[in-house]
């Protein structure tokens, strides 16, 4: 092989080059050289963001620990999906999950815990969200964090550690609120598209090696969208997206998602604003698969004075699906799964150093849903679950704001388990103006689903059956973290470091039960004793110059089922991940590339099988096209790492083109 740096090397070795060449730039370049410009901040400190308390805060300001990712940070990525989006971020587990449209997330986790199965809650413009399929959630009840395209979103803000005390069941280990692009000042719109290729690897079943029969596969997006504000108080942004892609299995099968959002804002007095938003999914795997889904959402706020601040929303949510077909060997469903919430809240400044935050919410959850298993055996469920809740929080302000206590508590009462209360302290403690502690402690709780419950017969679930237990109790975990965050270089560097720690009793399980249904291994629902989960996370990012960013992140995790002793499955002990950025701004061009290392994991719960330690190295470049249009290039997994479950056919290299433009 010729030389790495040879200029006729391979497209893999040529992007790592100019991967390593942007780190060289950030370290290397002085700060007078002729692309510079006075240094800026790694944020700007004062974006607002209003997740952990419900209340709006100063990034620098907000008492609970909290991750904001602009919409900036997401044009440096490769994200083709909203996982792929938080994948850097310390805390958060991805690495067995693919950068495609279609792809599944229901390995992902957060501090160890499982988004899929609902400990991490999902937030759409701070409404609680469902639906799996297409948001790579993993059956009827899974919960995916591909909700909307990446194309709609304007910031996501990831609140870690407990959240039941404010937002109720499904919060153990935090919260992620995806937050949409804005109805725009003035007339704007833009439109763009991407058109990719990656390839399929082999998988290993029993020690046999099997090959894709198509290795090479195709994936693409299209999407428009355009906002005015017509008369002053009153604004709309319309949004469309397309994506599509050949799956990544043992042959070619198409999958496609349409997408379309609608929003309205209007200021009808003084004090009071009122928003609408609808929208629209259209999802559709071959013949296999097909969902139907829509929301529809509204609310308002009003400010009677400058002390007081009311807010009413509600949404109505109903998902449509079939999975499957008849003599399918996984088996056939249909059906729908509604949810419907609604929410007061009242926030009373009684002085500049005291907020108190109180109100009350309504959800309801119902499944009207059939399996029929290959045996031509029916499981139905028709059922409806009712939550009603109470929440209040106060935030106390302490020497001029150097110190700010949030305790806050929340009661449940559930229409299947009855009362549950939800505690939480935070603090925080402001050393110096760059200098910041933070702390929290809280319970938090999260109920079985409906078909961990309800189901009257066992369904398949791929090479096993699964069978309901309705003497289930909710999970509860007691969780507590310490975190140091500070500022240098004027606040161009930034630097934070935490522990935490989650204690998770009657964590639900499926167990073998040791006996066959249908020839197949039968496994059914119980709450086990107790998992641990604990471990360190740092993040720092440093603005070397004004053109150039780079990111860092390490995250370890000690996980433990207390029970056997064992890990928990797709937990890696370290994950570390690398960010460099650079932009020439005289010629409209920039590149960015990421860097993840992952340790070994397991994918079993008796821990004799694992996914073996890997890195995976992703670049993109782009170049602007006069004012309105840009071109971009991106690889992902350029050195074809062998990421993912050996068991199963997953993406290699991936290239995607795109090409955006705004007017």
């Amino acid at each position: 092989m010729k030389s790495g740096w040879n200029k006729e090397g391979p497209l893999w070795l040529r992007l790592l080059q100019g991967m390593l060449a942007t780190a060289i730039l950030c370290f290397g370049i002085p700060a007078g050289a002729d692309d510079t410009a006075p240094s800026g901040p790694v944020h700007t400190l004062e974006q607002i963001v209003v997740t952990g308390t419900k209340t709006p805060h100063a990034l620098k300001d907000t008492p609970v620990e909290t991750v904001l990712v602009t919409r900036d940070d997401i044009n440096k990525t490769n994200a083709q999906n909203v996982m792929d989006v938080l994948k850097s971020i310390p805390g958060i587990s991805a690495s067995v999950h693919d950068d495609t449209f279609g792809t599944y997330t229901w390995n992902a986790k957060m501090r160890g815990l499982n988004f899929n199965d609902g400990y991490a809650l999902i937030l759409i413009d701070g409404q609680r969200v469902m639906g799996p399929g297409q948001s790579g959630g993993m059956g009827e009840y899974g919960i995916g964090l591909n909700q909307i395209p990446v194309e709609m979103i304007e910031r996501i803000e990831v609140v870690k550690g407990p959240g039941s005390a404010l937002y109720g069941s499904d919060a153990m280990a935090g919260v992620i609120n995806i937050i949409t692009r804005k109805t725009p000042k003035k007339q704007t719109g833009g439109a763009g598209g991407v058109y990719g290729w990656y390839s399929v690897k082999e998988r290993t079943v029993n020690g046999v090696v099997q090959q894709p029969l198509q290795k090479n596969r195709n994936q693409s997006q299209a999407y428009t969208w355009f906002g005015d504000r017509p008369y002053e108080k009153l604004g709309y942004l319309l949004q469309y997206n397309y994506e599509g892609a050949e799956d990544s299995g043992q042959t070619k099968i198409d999958s496609s998602r349409h997408s379309f959002m609608a929003k309205v804002d209007a200021e009808p007095a003084d004090r009071t604003s009122l928003f609408s938003k609808i929208e629209l999914s259209d999802f559709e795997e071959y013949n296999s698969q097909k969902e139907k889904s829509y929301r529809l959402s509204a609310g308002g706020e009003f400010r009677p004075c400058d002390d007081h601040f009311i807010s009413l929303k509600g949404y109505t949510y109903n998902w449509d699906f079939t999975h499957g077909y008849v003599d399918r060997t996984y088996g056939y469903k249909y059906g729908d799964i509604a949810f419907h919430q609604i929410e007061g809240q009242h926030t009373w400044y009684l002085n500049p150093a005291n907020a108190l935050t109180y109100g009350a919410e309504f959800q309801r959850q119902g499944i009207d849903f059939v399996i029929i298993n290959p045996d031509d055996s029916k499981v139905a469920v028709d059922r409806e679950v009712d939550v009603f809740s109470l929440f209040f929080q106060d935030e106390i302000k302490f020497l001029d704001g150097k110190i700010n206590l949030v305790p806050g508590i929340r009661y449940d009462d559930h229409s299947t388990f009855g009362n549950e209360f939800s505690p939480k302290l935070s603090a925080m403690y402001q050393i110096f103006d760059a200098t910041t502690l933070r702390f929290s402690v809280g319970e938090a709780f999260k109920s079985p689903t409906i078909r961990q419950l309800y189901y009257d017969a066992p369904y398949k679930h791929g090479n096993y059956y699964n069978e309901s237990n309705p003497d289930l109790k909710p999970e509860t975990a007691l969780a507590y973290s310490a975190g140091v965050e500070q500022w240098l270089m004027n606040h161009r560097l930034m630097f934070s470091a935490g522990y935490f720690r989650n204690e998770v009793e009657d964590m639900v399980i499926a167990e073998e039960t040791g006996t066959f249904y249908n020839g197949l291994p039968l496994q059914i629902y119980r709450n086990v004793n107790e998992a641990k989960i604990q471990g360190l996370e740092i993040l720092s990012k440093a603005m070397v110059f004004e053109n150039c960013s780079l990111s860092l992140s390490y995250t370890y995790t000690d996980s433990e089922n207390k029970e056997n002793g064992k890990n928990l499955t797709y937990t890696p002990e370290h994950h570390f991940s690398l960010t460099p950025a650079y932009d020439w701004v005289r010629y409209g061009a920039g590149i960015s590339a990421t860097l993840s290392r992952y340790s070994k994991q397991y994918t079993n719960t008796a821990n004799t099988s694992q996914l073996d330690e890997h890195t995976v190295v992703d670049a993109k470049i782009y170049k602007q096209l006069g004012k309105a249009a840009k071109l971009s290039f991106e690889a992902d997994n350029i050195f074809d790492s062998d990421k993912g479950d050996v068991n199963n056919y997953r993406v290699g290299q991936a290239f995607q083109v795109k090409l955006d433009i705004t007017f």
